[in-house]
């Protein structure tokens, strides 16, 4: 009888040890971390590893906290590598990215000098009103999210128009291609003005986005600014150059 009482019961069920689950997770986790948690993941995974041998019978989980231990250990051994090549690689990223806004802003200046051609030749040689440019060349520039700064689209228009070409006529302009038409300015600032709208610093490490009376766009650096003219009674003569 006391067989079968003994044959009957049923031996409680190994448990598996939770410092070895955690010991495994946070080793992957490390491989997002660059090897933070994999610290704590090769801790709890040897101590998680001692009590499973200590308590056999009613403790598992052994390969769990192996794997775990392994795994927190080779990021343990990469985190400085990895390390480096962060440092290496995150500039290269803020570079590239700045490398790509600038192209997209010099692009919507093109545009932007193009639809005042367009203007121009509908209005007898004319520049819209300094005032209120961006409704008047809205019929031109199509789109005018290029009105916009890419690294804020939703911070307000970003171009302003230099405010002394108003009442001038295209073909009055001496010297379009150093004649400064367009030009970043502080977000969502005055429609028009003179160097005073420009930012503070320029948006992308090449320096200002300037679209010129003759259709022409560059970057231009703060030392540069006085290359230019910004007003165009002040111009000289093209006999004079």
């Amino acid at each position: 009888m006391n067989n079968v009482n003994s044959a009957s019961q049923q031996l409680p069920s190994p448990k598996t040890s939770g410092l070895a689950i955690a010991s495994l997770v946070l080793g992957i986790c490390g491989i997002f971390t660059c090897g933070l948690t994999a610290i704590i993941g090769l801790i709890l995974g040897i101590v998680g590893l001692c009590a499973i041998s200590k308590r056999a019978p009613q403790l598992k989980g052994k390969g769990l906290a192996i794997a775990g231990i392994i795994i927190s250990a080779i990021l343990i051994v990469l985190m400085p590598i990895m390390a480096i090549f962060m440092a290496i690689l995150t500039p290269s990223f803020d570079t590239a990215r700045s490398q790509a806004m600038n192209i997209m802003s010099m692009n919507n200046t093109k545009q932007i000098c193009l639809a005042m051609a367009m203007y121009c030749e509908d209005n007898d040689g004319s520049f819209p009103p300094v005032d209120n440019w961006p409704d008047v060349l809205k019929p031109y520039i199509g789109n005018e999210q290029m009105l916009m700064s890419p690294f804020d689209p939703e911070a307000g228009r970003a171009w302003a128009m230099n405010k002394n070409l108003d009442g001038w006529k295209l073909n009055d302009i001496k010297q379009p291609a150093k004649t400064v038409l367009i030009f970043e300015s502080r977000l969502n600032g005055p429609p028009a003005g003179d160097r005073e709208l420009l930012p503070e610093n320029p948006r992308t490490i090449r320096g200002y986005v300037i679209g010129f009376v003759d259709g022409h766009v560059e970057s231009v650096s703060p030392d540069r600014l006085d290359e230019f003219i910004w007003k165009p009674d002040n111009q000289p003569l093209l006999d004079d150059r």
